[in-house]
C-alpha cells in the first residue's frame, strides 16, 4: 500500500464535502470527532425505533419497515423505482411498502451490539419485539418463516405477500442470527430448519438442494446451500442431535464431490448444466458467502470437514483467480482454472456472468460477484486457521480495494453500465461501505498495521458524509431512502466496531463481522 495520509487517490473533492458534513453533524450533536461513528449509528437506531416501525395499516406492529423516506421519516407506499433495475432487478425484492425479517438480520445483529456497548437495552428490546411478533404471526402453513427474496409483509395491507409463487428462500449472503432468534422462539426456529430439510433438500441421498421450497429440481446455488448448511450446523449445536450434522455434511459433500479434483473448483449451480454459465463456472459466490457458511459450520460443530473444504476452495481461487500483473481478481473461472476472459455479453442470462476482472462496486444485491465478502472470508479463514496463505490473499484484496476508488467504473461493458454512469459516480451502497470498514478492521486486528485502521476510518468518514441525513443512513448517496436491502444494518455494525477499535484501550471486536 501507498498511504501517505488518510486521503485516497481521486477522493479529494469528496473529502472536503465529507469534512463539512461531519462538522455540521458534530456541531449539532455536540459530539467529539472520535465518537462520531458510535453516535451516528446510535442516532440512526434511535430514529428507527421512533419512526421506523409499522404504524400504517389497521394492525400496528413492532416490525421495522424496509424503506423509509429520510425527509418525511415515513415508509412510502409506492417507493420511487430509482436504481431498482440494477440493484434488485425485481421490484419486490426491495420489500416495497413492507417488512422482511431476513433482510433485517444485519440490523438485528447491530441492535444487539449497540445494547452491548451502550449499556442501553432499548435497542435489543426493539429487536426482540420485532422478532417475537414475526415468528408468532408471519409463518406459512409449512412452518417456514415468511421472509426471503420472494416474500415480505405489507405494512399497509397487513398481509403476507410476494411474487413468483411467493417461494421461501434464503441465501448465504445474509447471515441469519439463529442464536438470537432461538432465544426468543426456539420452537419456530426448529420448525423453520426442519421444514428447510423437508422442502429445500430435494434429494435426501445426494444432498441436492433447491433455493425454492417446492421439492422440485431447480436452483442448487451454493448461495442457498451455504445458508442451509449453517442452519443445520446451528441446530446440531443446539440439540446435539447428530442427524443435523450428517445433513449439513451431506449438502457440503454434494458440492465437494462435483469439484474438479485437479483444481478444487466447483460450479456455482451444478444442475444448470452447460446451457447456463453457472453450471460450469466458478464464481465468488463460493469464496464469499458459501465459504463463510462452511467456516461458520466448522465453528458451530468443530467438524474439520467444513473448514477443510472452505480452505480448499479459497486456496483454489487464490491460485487461479488472482492476476499478479494487475493486482485484481478475476470474476469467473473455468473449472480447469483458466480465467473466463472479457468482454462481457450484453444480452440473455449470460450478461450476469462476470467475465474478465471482477467489479468491486457492482450494484446488484445478488448475482455472481462477491469481492468484499470474499476479502472478509480470507481474513476470517486466517483468524481461524493461522494459514499464512489466507492472509497473503487478504492483503491482495486490501491493496486492490485501497487503489480502487468507489467511483471507479471497472468496465463499461456491463448490463448495469447506466448505474455506473448515473449512480455509481456518487458513491456506493451502505452495505458495501460497511463491509469495507469491517474488512479493514479485521486486517488491522490481524496485522497490527495502522494503515488498515486508517482505511477503515476513511470509508466510515465517506459513508457518514454521503449517507447520513436527518438521523438516518440512506441506502445510497443518490437515493432519498433508508433501505434495509441496501445494507444499512451492515454499515451500523461496522461503525460500532470501528468505534470500539479506536478506544484506548481498544475493545475486543468479533472478526466474523458478516
Amino acid at each position: 500500500m501507498d498511504i501517505k495520509s488518510g486521503i485516497r487517490p481521486k477522493q479529494i473533492l469528496f473529502l472536503w464535502a465529507g469534512i463539512l458534513t461531519c462538522s455540521a453533524f458534530l456541531s449539532a450533536m455536540n459530539t467529539k470527532s472520535e465518537d462520531i461513528y458510535f453516535t451516528s449509528a446510535k442516532t440512526c437506531m434511535d430514529t428507527l425505533i421512533a419512526h421506523g416501525t409499522d404504524t400504517y395499516g389497521t394492525l400496528k406492529t413492532p416490525v421495522f419497515a424496509s424503506i423509509l423516506d429520510v425527509n418525511s421519516l415515513e415508509c412510502p407506499e409506492n417507493p420511487l423505482p430509482l436504481d431498482e433495475a440494477w440493484r434488485v432487478v425485481r421490484r419486490e425484492r426491495r420489500n416495497p411498502a413492507g417488512a422482511n425479517l431476513l433482510s433485517d438480520q444485519p440490523l438485528i445483529k447491530s441492535m444487539y451490539l449497540m445494547s452491548q456497548f451502550s449499556g442501553e437495552p432499548a435497542y435489543s428490546q426493539a429487536a426482540q419485539r420485532y422478532i417475537d411478533y414475526y415468528l408468532n404471526n408471519l409463518v406459512d402453513a409449512k412452518g417456514l418463516i415468511w421472509w426471503g427474496w420472494h416474500r415480505h409483509y405489507d405494512v399497509y395491507k397487513d398481509i403476507m405477500t410476494g411474487h413468483e409463487a411467493n417461494w421461501h428462500e434464503i441465501h448465504a449472503n445474509i447471515q441469519i442470527q439463529w442464536d438470537i432468534l432461538w432465544q426468543i422462539n426456539p420452537k419456530a426456529v426448529e420448525k423453520e430448519i426442519e421444514s428447510i430439510w423437508q422442502w429445500h433438500v430435494i434429494d435426501k441421498n445426494t444432498g441436492e438442494i433447491n433455493r425454492h421450497d417446492d421439492k422440485q429440481h431447480g436452483c442448487d446455488f451454493t448461495l442457498t446451500a451455504g445458508g442451509i448448511i449453517e442452519a443445520f450446523a446451528f441446530l446440531h449445536a443446539k440439540t446435539n442431535d447428530s442427524v443435523w450434522l450428517q445433513r449439513a455434511r451431506l449438502i457440503a459433500d454434494y458440492y465437494w464431490n462435483l469439484r474438479n479434483p485437479e483444481t478444487n473448483l466447483i460450479p456455482e449451480r451444478p444442475n444448470a448444466g452447460q446451457d447456463r454459465f453457472d453450471g460450469s463456472a466458478f464464481v465468488t459466490n463460493t469464496t464469499g458467502p458459501y465459504c463463510h457458511s462452511l467456516l461458520r459450520a466448522y465453528l458451530l460443530t468443530k467438524d474439520s470437514v467444513f473448514k477443510d473444504q472452505a480452505i480448499a476452495y479459497l486456496n483454489a481461487y487464490a491460485k487461479y483467480g488472482y492476476d499478479e500483473t494487475t493486482g485484481k481478481f478475476r470474476g469467473a473461472l473455468h473449472l480447469d482454472g483458466t480465467p473466463i476472459a472479457g468482454p462481457r455479453v450484453d444480452s440473455g442470462y449470460g450478461e450476469y456472468e462476470p467475465r474478465g476482472d471482477m467489479d468491486l462496486w457492482e450494484p446488484y444485491v445478488l448475482g455472481y460477484q462477491y469481492p468484499l465478502e470474499t476479502a472478509q472470508c480470507y481474513a476470517l479463514a486466517h483468524q481461524i486457521t493461522q494459514d499464512p496463505a489466507m492472509l497473503v490473499t487478504a492483503k491482495h484484496f486490501a491493496d486492490w480495494i485501497e487503489k480502487t476508488p468507489i467511483t471507479t467504473i471497472e468496465t463499461s461493458h456491463t448490463w448495469y453500465q447506466e448505474y455506473s454512469r448515473q449512480y455509481g459516480i456518487q458513491g456506493t451502497y451502505a452495505g458495501k461501505y460497511g463491509r469495507a470498514i469491517s474488512f479493514f478492521i479485521s486486517m488491522y486486528a490481524l496485522t497490527g498495521n495502522p494503515e488498515y485502521r486508517q482505511l477503515a476510518r476513511d470509508f466510515a468518514d465517506e459513508a457518514i458524509g454521503k449517507l447520513y441525513v436527518n438521523g438516518l443512513f440512506k441506502g445510497h448517496p443518490a437515493k432519498p431512502y433508508y433501505e434495509t436491502v441496501d445494507g444499512v444494518g451492515i454499515l451500523l455494525y461496522a461503525l460500532i466496531q470501528l468505534d470500539q477499535t479506536l478506544k484506548d484501550p481498544p475493545q475486543a471486536v468479533n472478526l466474523d463481522n458478516w
